[in-house]
Order: C-alpha cells, then structure tokens, then sequence
C-alpha cells in the first residue's frame, strides 16, 4: 500500500518542489523587478524548469533506492548474528542461547520482553527446515500461517502476495494508459512487468538464491530482494513517466513546441509591424497641415517606390550589366 501512496504522490510532487526550486533560484539569480529573469513559457524559462524537474525526480529515484534497503526491518539472522548462507544448527543453538541470555526479562527486565519473543520466534523458524525455506522466500508474514504444513502450502500461501503486487501494478499501468498519464515507454513498462513477474516467479520457487542477485545484494535474504526490486519498479516507473517526454519528446509533443514557437514568431510580428506603423506616424506628423510639404514627400515617396521597382526588375537589371560591360570593353579598346 505504501509503494502505491508514493506513486499517487509523486505523480503531482515533482512540478511542486521544481516550481519551488526554481523560485528560490530565480530570487538569488536575479535582483528584484529584473529584466534579464525569464517569464514563464518562455523558453529559457522552461528549460530551466526541465532541468531542476529532472534533478528532482532523479534525486527522487536515488533516494528511495536507498531507503528501501536502509528501512529495511532486521531479520531472523541478523538477530541470531548467524550467516544465512554458512549457518550450521549448532552456531544456530549457541547463538540462540546466549541471545536468550543477554535479553531475557528476569536480566533486563520489562523492556527485552519484546526482543525476547522474536528470538524465540526466530529461533523456532531456523530450525524447521520447512518454515526456514517459506521465511527465506516470503517474509516473516508467512510463518504465522497455521494451515501451512508442507513446503507446496507455504509456497501457495505465499504467492497471494506475489499475484496482488503484479496484478495491481498491471491495472494501474492500463488505467494510467486508459487517462492518457504515463503515455512515455508505456510498452517497455509492461515488458518490465512481465520480466521481473519471471524473475520474481523464479526467486522464491528456486531451491538456491540467485548468484547475481546475491552478489549485489549479499546481506539480503531473497524476500528482502524481493522487495527492494518492488521498490526499484516503482521508483523507475515514476522517473521515466515523469522525465521520458522532457528527455524524449514525442513526435505530437515536438509539433506542440514548433506551434508555440510560430505562434509566438506571429505575435512578436504583429508587435513589430505595429511599432513601425507607430514610428513612421510619429515621423510623418510634422508634416501633418502643410500642403506643399506633403506634395512634395508623396512625390520623393514615389520616385523611391519606383527606384525601389526598378532595381528589382530582372530584365532591366540584366540590360544595365550588358551596357556596362559594353562600355567599359570600349574604354579598354
């Protein structure tokens, strides 16, 4: 349920924290009232946004990352201090005995009754080879099933949790893609899916632990795995809905753009031509009552208009090289 709160949440926290970022950015950058600080939509501001927006969803990523695996609560072993990979039944009793000793409540009192019951519980798991191999695979939730007598009940017991993660990532993947959000990778996510449900399938049905896996994450046991890599779905999913279409945009997203930039070219001509419309009628106000003035600026005006035409003209300007050209071979002659 958490991990499902925390993909509601951060599908709208991310442009919150950036518009906050980026103001506080802007009131260091730039003095009060400044020209030189970008307005919103324009582009410097918006490419401004898209990279404080970035860093945060990946600062977002990288942390919840490590918090999964920092939170994580400690396990059966860590509280025996035995090795899950190397552990032998006698280390398992000795351990257990002197764990029992140092947190019994007759010694400590009150407060060690609580670390007192999960070493006992502990202690009873490890050493049911059955309860173990479940434990290992599905947390310690599982333990507490008292219907589970065999290794196939444990496992289809535990696979409840398995078809409830999955399944729910699935509905919210095809709701997302139902409302239009997360339309970036949306393929690629479901082929994720599909491929840590294999490899999640495989973890807690195979009889040893995943070399890779346990290679880099050696001091998890698998359920631990298990949820880290949940973790890391969730955090991935949110990162790439989020910054995919600002690092990629789509071919609609790209048209979207070149409309706004020719619809902002046509406005700021629209401003230009109606500051030089503004400016020619300021100029030509002096002349505004004299007659002979304007007589003559209309004649001026007309002649520059027909000059203007003329040196345009293809054919006369071809006709005015060729005569030149004349000339200046009899003036070499």
């Amino acid at each position: 349920m958490e991990s499902y709160l925390g993909l509601a949440g951060w599908a709208f926290l991310p442009s919150f924290i950036t518009n906050f970022l980026q103001s506080i950015w802007y009131s260091y950058k730039y003095p009060v009232n400044s020209a030189a600080k970008p307005t919103p939509n324009t582009p410097k501001y918006r490419r401004h946004y898209n990279r404080i927006y970035c860093a945060v969803v990946l600062a977002y990523l990288a942390y919840t990352v490590v918090e999964v695996d920092r939170a994580t609560p400690i396990n059966c072993y860590d509280l025996l201090d035995i090795n899950f990979h190397s552990f032998s039944q006698k280390q398992l009793r000795t351990n257990f005995r002197k764990a029992s000793l140092m947190y019994h409540p007759d010694k400590v009192g009150q407060a060690g009754a609580d670390t007192f019951v999960r070493i006992r519980a502990a202690h009873e798991v490890l050493s049911d080879p059955v309860a173990k191999m479940a434990y290992d695979r599905f947390g310690p939730e599982i333990t507490v099933c008292t219907t589970c007598k065999t290794t196939k009940d444990y496992v289809m017991r535990g696979l409840g949790s398995f078809y409830t993660f999955y399944l729910g990532s699935g509905v919210v993947l095809i709701l997302m893609s139902v409302v239009g959000k997360g339309q970036f990778g949306r393929y690629w996510r479901f082929i994720v899916l599909f491929g840590m449900a294999a490899l999640e399938l495989a973890m807690v049905t195979r009889a040893e632990p995943i070399t890779l896996l346990s290679w880099i994450l050696p001091h998890r046991v698998t359920f631990e795995q298990v949820a880290i890599l949940h973790q890391i779905f969730i955090s991935t999913f949110i990162a790439i809905s989020q910054i995919g279409p600002i690092l990629v945009p789509s071919k609609e997203q790209a048209r979207n753009n070149t409309k706004d930039l020719i619809n902002r070219l046509e406005l700021l001509t629209a401003i230009s031509n109606a500051e030089s419309i503004g400016q020619l009628q300021s100029a030509f106000d002096v002349f505004r009552g004299d007659e002979e003035c304007m007589a003559l600026l209309k004649r001026q005006m007309g002649m520059m208009a027909l000059d203007a035409q003329l040196t345009q003209d293809q054919m006369l300007n071809e006709t005015r090289g060729s005569v030149q050209r004349r000339l200046l071979q009899r003036k070499n002659t």
